[in-house]
């Protein structure tokens, strides 16, 4: 049940609440893909999601869910997807709101992970977006993926990505300026509106960026910096 939890709760960003209130009807087996529908969320945005299987970690992700699904005892009375797993079987117990929040935990756990009862039923829901952002996804994708109606949410997720990060990291230290600028610019701004007043002192911020990074590389390639004196009162930075 654990594994099945961990399948859902990252391919589809799930709160521990959507999780314990999933039915059999909310999922449908597809024979390539597991098609998962997400009602009566916390923001009001029916959603849904795709579990398939990925060439890179050569786990069998549908296929682990069907096991657990064909489990189900035939006199189960409830709707519920998620039923306790006890000795290799099925009960007719829905499981529990609070034991989705535990999950984590017990992952982390088993994985020996330092911290572990920091790890909370909203790992889930965040492990998703995250790997979403440093895939590259636009703040639309993110936005729909995980429901959320504002775009500050999703921002803050692409700010935080790993390779946004790296990709800031290779303009300041001129590791393919050109591209890496162009690419965060994308990065950033693709799914959301600019209006003309914004991408103007956007434009304007770039290049007081672009020259930073010149000025910069300038000075790390010098072999005597014992008389380069740094302006740093620059308010626009």
């Amino acid at each position: 049940m654990i594994k099945v939890a961990l399948i859902f709760g990252v391919a589809g960003a799930c709160r521990g609440k959507e999780l314990h209130q999933l039915t059999i009807c909310d999922v449908t087996d597809m024979d390539h893909a597991l098609l998962v529908n997400v009602r009566n969320t916390k923001n009001n945005v029916d959603r849904n999601f795709i579990i398939n299987n990925s060439n890179k970690n050569g786990i069998d992700l549908i296929e682990v869910c069907r096991k657990y699904m064909a489990l189900r005892k035939p006199e189960t009375t409830h709707s519920r997807f998620f039923v306790r797993y006890e000795e290799s079987q099925c009960t007719v117990q829905a499981i529990g709101k609070n034991t989705f929040g535990k999950i984590p935990q017990k992952v982390a756990e088993y994985l020996n992970l330092p911290n572990s009862t920091l790890y909370t039923g909203h790992c889930f829901r965040r492990t998703s977006a995250s790997l979403l952002a440093d895939s590259g996804a636009s703040i639309d994708v993110l936005k729909r993926h995980g429901g959320w109606k504002s775009a500050s949410v999703a921002e803050g997720y692409i700010e935080n990505s790993i390779n946004t990060k790296k990709i800031v990291a290779d303009s300041i230290f001129g590791l393919g300026v050109g591209n890496s600028t162009e690419s965060v610019s994308a990065h950033q701004v693709s799914g959301s509106a600019v209006s003309a007043s914004s991408a103007s002192s956007t434009s304007s911020k770039n290049n007081i960026v672009q020259n930073t990074i010149d000025g910069a590389n300038r000075l790390l390639n010098k072999v005597n910096c014992s008389n380069v004196n740094i302006n740093t009162n620059n308010k626009d930075l």
